[in-house]
């Protein structure tokens, strides 16, 4: 009797300890002092994302494939001291360690990652697709994504970084699937779900955004042009700006609370109009 009332004892001080999460008032402040490291981060989400973490006091790790693209990038930002850029192929899993260790040196540390690194099905359909198309995009989208979350997670862990991880999802991800592309999007949606549960006791939390079909260079659309669409029954594409919104709450202290969640930015695609 006497040692499980004091392990009890020792339940409700430990429990004592914990304090809610207390958000800045203003949003320049949102995430100030922290770290992102963003990958796909040249492209219109991605890139979005960055941007908007930066205007909230983040320093941010832009990673991408293309190297013109990211010299290019410190151009397009304000406060562009607070940007570093590094080139990485997500699909390269043998890297992935050494890539989290130079990039954590950057500016001393990695708080929150968000993977935005992904890719389409290219000229091809169910009874014509190949292996090699199959694999490249499942590399990329699902296998890549599992390393690198792999190899961040370690990196928090051994340095007792209560960190945020966010995986750019898609609404595809929720509806019936038969491209390599909508089997990664269902894949990363489990996963989210799974790493949550591994990581929540670490003080790490992980979600996704799971945006609709969204006005970028990608699809061949221009936010600041027609949003016309009927992909959804608004009528009109998301704009990146709209993801990035979600997206820095969601790495943000305000969704302490929020783990394992996979957040639809998509005019109901994926939740209520199933295609």
């Amino acid at each position: 009797m006497f040692g499980i009332k004091t392990r009890m004892q020792s339940m409700l001080k430990k429990r004592h300890k914990v304090i809610a999460i207390t958000h800045p008032i203003f949003e320049t402040q949102l995430l100030s002092g922290k770290t992102a490291l963003i990958t796909g981060g040249t492209g219109g989400i991605g890139f979005a994302i960055a941007k908007s973490l930066i205007e909230s006091g983040c320093n941010v790790i832009i990673c991408g494939t293309n190297s013109n693209k990211l010299a290019n990038l410190t151009e397009k930002i304000q406060n562009s001291d607070r940007v570093k850029t590094m080139r990485f192929d997500i699909a390269d899993t043998a890297d992935v360690t050494t890539f989290v260790e130079k990039a954590s040196t950057l500016f001393g540390s990695i708080d929150i990652l968000i993977n935005s690194a992904g890719v389409h099905t290219e000229k091809a359909n169910f009874w014509t697709m190949t292996p090699d198309e199959y694999n490249r995009v499942m590399n990329i989208n699902l296998t890549g994504t599992f390393f690198l979350c792999q190899a961040v997670a370690r990196y928090m862990c051994q340095n007792e970084i209560h960190g945020r991880i966010l995986l750019v999802s898609s609404s595809r991800g929720s509806e019936p699937a038969w491209s390599p592309y909508g089997i990664s999007k269902w894949g990363l949606n489990g996963f989210t779900k799974g790493l949550a549960e591994i990581l929540i006791s670490r003080g790490i939390t992980v979600n996704a955004i799971a945006p609709g079909t969204t006005a970028t260079a990608l699809i061949g659309a221009n936010e600041k042009g027609n949003l016309f669409t009927d992909d959804n029954r608004k009528g009109r594409y998301a704009t990146p700006d709209e993801i990035a919104v979600w997206a820095k709450m969601l790495v943000s202290d305000a969704s302490d609370m929020i783990t394992g969640e996979v957040l639809h930015v998509s005019a109901g695609r994926g939740t209520i109009d199933i295609r």
